[in-house]
């Protein structure tokens, strides 16, 4: 009997003195930390980036505006017209049998033309004629100028109002 009540007394200690503290710190104030005096000042200067220097800061330098986005491989005709906004999708080497059973190395590249197919091939014929180049017509377009030609094959582009085109010329 006293082992039970002296179990139920003990708990009852134990439950109870957590309470107890929480009681004295409620009613008894915080003692504040001692004052040591004053703290010592320290000088820092501003960030760097936060100060504004017009003379230190580096100026944008944009490239000249491209009729063409992309870059054209080197051996293209750079006389050669192209629409602006033509973007370039596409490029590679190819061989091509030539005259005699020779092969040809040849290039190509291909174009997103901002025109329909049937504009494109009104505006190249024109343009190219006025550069100077010769046209031969059929479904691929060939120009000449020289030595040199550009063989054309365009087809109806994936949304209206453009057109792809495809130009193989030779390497050197």
């Amino acid at each position: 009997m006293w082992r039970r009540r002296r179990r139920g007394g003990l708990a009852c200690a134990l439950l109870l003195a957590p309470a107890l503290v929480f009681a004295w710190s409620c009613v008894v104030p915080p003692v504040p930390p001692p004052d040591d005096g004053e703290l010592e000042g320290l000088t820092v200067e501003p960030p760097r980036d936060s100060v504004f220097r017009p003379d230190e800061d580096q100026r944008e330098r944009r490239a000249p505006e491209a009729p063409v986005g992309g870059r054209l491989p080197g051996a293209f005709p750079e006389d050669f017209p192209l629409p602006d906004g033509s973007t370039v999708f596409d490029f590679g080497a190819l061989q091509l049998e030539g005259e005699a059973d020779e092969p040809v190395a040849v290039e190509f590249v291909s174009l997103r033309l901002p025109l329909g197919a049937p504009g494109a091939r009104e505006w190249l014929l024109r343009e190219a004629q006025a550069a100077g180049w010769r046209a031969s017509l059929g479904d691929v377009m060939t120009f000449r100028q020289s030595d040199r030609w550009v063989r054309i094959a365009i087809e109806p582009g994936r949304t209206a109002g453009s057109s792809a085109a495809r130009f193989e010329y030779p390497r050197p």
